[in-house]
């Protein structure tokens, strides 16, 4: 008898996994590209429970949460793939905080070159362009050698670089060097953001030039308290600030602004632990800041109780990214599948999907 049970027991157990093999099955067939079940964000921790009374952006009876649910937003860069950032990767990234590391190519003769950037890749910091061998727009004044002999090579050769190298896909984003604005135009056919080197930060779907970001240049011997100053007042205006560092100090390479390592993992650690401000990498939170501008800027189809959103994204925009919105009322769903609503109160919505509903 303990045995036909112990066998009954065991079928019946066969069974469910069964069913639910099949239903994981179905549910991964029927759920379009781009609609995972996770939400791309969903390692952030929002600041409170509810984010009711978070700033956001409306357009009809959609409202866009500003910076995912965060107050602000702070991405910390590094120019040049120098030898002290190099040296002394190993503490940068021990703060837990995912980077964007503006490489050159042109000196990648240095020791542990390839091992840092692969490893910075690899624990999902970005790479980024900053062209083979970090010459001015009219390529003279290079710093690695002898250009290319076009921005367009100069760029191009270092993505390649990138993605044959290191374990990274693509190439998303890219700085100019010297934050020579004759990069731009070449630079906007080949990536969807490219930073420069000027002063400022940028507010939520606001008209800053995506092509030419502007950041907060760390100035010779600045502090922590320098940087913490401006993440401070990113968070309280609700803008996103991005940083830019060269020399980290103590090293036998002074390149250009040094600053010590302290102050820039202090700076990190500040950032990360005000706990209402994202601190992400420049491809991350600015395909957040272009998803925004691009869905609150599209004109909703309304048809009796429906209301539909359609949009195209930018070429080299990275795949996989979300918006997180609110509604007062009604079902959101994208591609015949209706979206859940977290329990801090927003929907997290596919930009792949490139097309989102509202039924009353």
């Amino acid at each position: 008898m303990k045995s036909k049970s112990c066998h009954r027991m065991l079928r019946r157990n066969l069974r469910k996994a069964f069913w639910a093999n099949c239903f994981l099955a179905i549910f991964c067939i029927l759920t379009p590209a781009g609609l995972a079940a996770q939400d791309t964000l969903s390692e952030l921790r929002l600041p409170g429970a509810d984010v009711a009374g978070q700033a956001s952006v409306t357009t009809g009876p959609l409202s866009i949460l500003n910076w995912a649910g965060f107050a602000g937003a702070v991405s910390f860069t590094f120019d040049d793939s120098q030898p002290s950032q190099i040296q002394h990767f190993t503490e940068l990234q021990a703060t837990g905080v995912r980077m964007t590391l503006y490489i050159s190519t042109g000196d990648s003769t240095q020791t542990n070159y390839d091992a840092t950037w692969s490893a910075a890749a690899k624990s999902g910091n970005e790479i980024g362009n900053h062209t083979v061998h970090h010459c001015h727009a009219n390529l003279t004044g290079c710093a690695f050698g002898t250009g290319t002999g076009s921005l367009a090579s100069e760029i191009d050769q270092a993505t390649s670089f990138i993605t044959q190298r290191y374990p990274q896909s693509a190439v998303w984003t890219g700085a100019s060097p010297y934050g020579d604005g004759g990069y731009d135009s070449t630079a906007a056919s080949r990536f969807f953001l490219y930073r420069g080197v000027g002063g400022g930060s940028i507010g939520p779907n606001d008209g800053t030039d995506p092509f030419h970001l502007p950041c907060h240049m760390a100035a010779s011997g600045e502090t922590a308290a320098g940087f913490n100053a401006a993440t401070d007042a990113a968070q309280a205006a609700g803008r996103w600030q991005i940083f830019l560092i060269h020399t980290i100090t103590p090293t036998p390479n002074i390149w250009f602004n040094p600053v010590n390592i302290a102050d820039v993992t202090g700076a990190m650690n500040h950032a990360k632990l005000l706990g209402n401000v994202w601190v992400d990498t420049v491809a991350n939170i600015g395909a957040y800041w272009r998803g925004q501008k691009i869905l609150a800027s599209t004109t909703p189809v309304v048809a009796a109780r429906t209301t539909t959103w359609n949009w195209q994204l930018p070429a080299h925009f990275p795949a996989g990214k979300t918006l997180r919105v609110m509604i007062a009322s009604g079902i959101l769903s994208q591609n015949g599948v209706p979206l859940v609503k977290s329990t801090q109160g927003f929907y997290t919505v596919s930009l792949d999907a490139r097309s989102l509903t509202l039924t009353q």
